[in-house]
């Protein structure tokens, strides 16, 4: 079941999964398995899967990625692929109709929210073994993991396979500790998770666009939560670094805190994904606070958004009912919004996590 969303989801998922899949498999090459043995469980602390190797920070993608955004480039500047194979040729060829080869037509399905796993098998060993874990996994994480503990050349098998997983769950499938620590350099440029979510939405309808805040009064931080402060983008942006960033909106230019997860959010009755996307938030805030970090929640206005994930802790973590929640909130943080009827909804979908 190829779950429902917006095409600019599955496209976002799709280029950003690929950088994903390759800046997690790089350290784990040649003997299968070397993944789940470091990693038996999901690592959502400060110190997540995202290891890096000798020559790699944590989360910085390889010359697989590198390939995939000059070829990005050049598509966008008019220019024709060197070759087949990368996600962002795919990506492209999706919407013109010019791609070539069995990944090109599995990406142009899953785009298109129709099962990949329909068209042929492509016959070179990297896809077919990315095939092989999509065949296998049943999200974004299960996936990768298959992948990369697959061995072999591991950068370019996970990132095969977190591009075709990425255009199938979409953006909101990826886990935030992996998809807010993929960076690297290409020639002057380093590029991050907003860039490439950018890059994704050019490729796929042919218009680039740049995101500018602006600059905002502050709000916050303030102690709502015992542990959990709240706040909006410059109240968060310009807050102590050691507080662990939970951020629920685009931000324009990158924050400076050490420990930052990104998980955007839209504040409208869309998010496809927003029981997934929530519960990812919520477990790594869990697992951040048994580590003893302070917690800063933040969206662009702190209200909407940011009130969701404090009401959701209270439901999670406390046991709380939603109106429960609801109040306890309100009386703590003045600016809680409650607009979004949708994410009422999805509270009432949370359960109390088990103790």
């Amino acid at each position: 079941m190829i779950p429902r969303m917006h095409r600019s989801s599955r496209a976002a998922g799709a280029l950003v999964g690929a950088a994903v899949g390759d800046a997690l498999g790089a350290p784990f090459a040649g003997a299968p398995g070397r993944f789940s043995a470091r990693f038996p469980t999901p690592a959502r602390g400060s110190r997540t899967e995202m290891c890096g190797t000798d020559a790699l920070a944590p989360g910085e993608f390889t010359d697989v990625t590198r390939t995939a955004l000059r070829e990005a480039e050049q598509l966008l500047a008019g220019g024709s692929p060197d070759g087949p194979g990368t996600i962002a040729a795919a990506i492209r060829s999706a919407r013109t109709g010019a791609g070539e080869g069995a990944f090109a037509e599995m990406v142009r399905r899953a785009l298109d929210g129709e099962d990949p796993l329909a068209a042929a098998a492509s016959p070179e060993p990297a896809p077919a073994r990315a095939v092989a874990a999509l065949r296998a996994g049943r999200d974004f994480a299960a996936v990768l993991r298959g992948a990369i503990d697959l061995g072999g050349d591991t950068s370019a098998t996970a990132a095969l396979a977190g591009g075709l997983a990425g255009a199938v769950f979409g953006m909101g499938g990826i886990p935030s500790r992996w998809a807010s620590a993929v960076h690297g350099r290409v020639g002057d440029r380093t590029w991050r998770l907003p860039d490439l979510q950018q890059l994704a939405a050019a490729l796929d309808s042919g218009v680039q666009q740049n995101y500018d805040p602006g600059v905002i009064p502050r709000i916050g931080p303030a102690e709502v939560l015992p542990g959990i402060w709240a706040g909006n983008l410059d109240g968060a942006r310009y807050s102590d670094e050691d507080f662990a960033v939970i951020s629920l909106c685009r931000l324009g230019e990158p924050f400076p805190h050490p420990v930052h997860r990104m998980a955007y959010i839209a504040d409208n009755e869309h998010n496809a994904d927003l029981d997934v996307v929530l519960a990812d938030v919520l477990d790594d805030m869990a697992a951040l606070r048994a580590e003893g970090h302070r917690l800063l929640v933040h969206c662009h206005g702190g209200a909407s958004r940011t009130g969701l994930v404090l009401r959701g802790w209270l439901v999670r973590e406390e046991g709380m009912s939603v109106e429960e929640a609801t109040a306890h909130v309100a009386e703590r943080w003045p600016h809680l919004g409650l607009w979004n009827e949708s994410f009422t909804a999805a509270l009432g979908r949370l359960r109390p996590r088990a103790r």
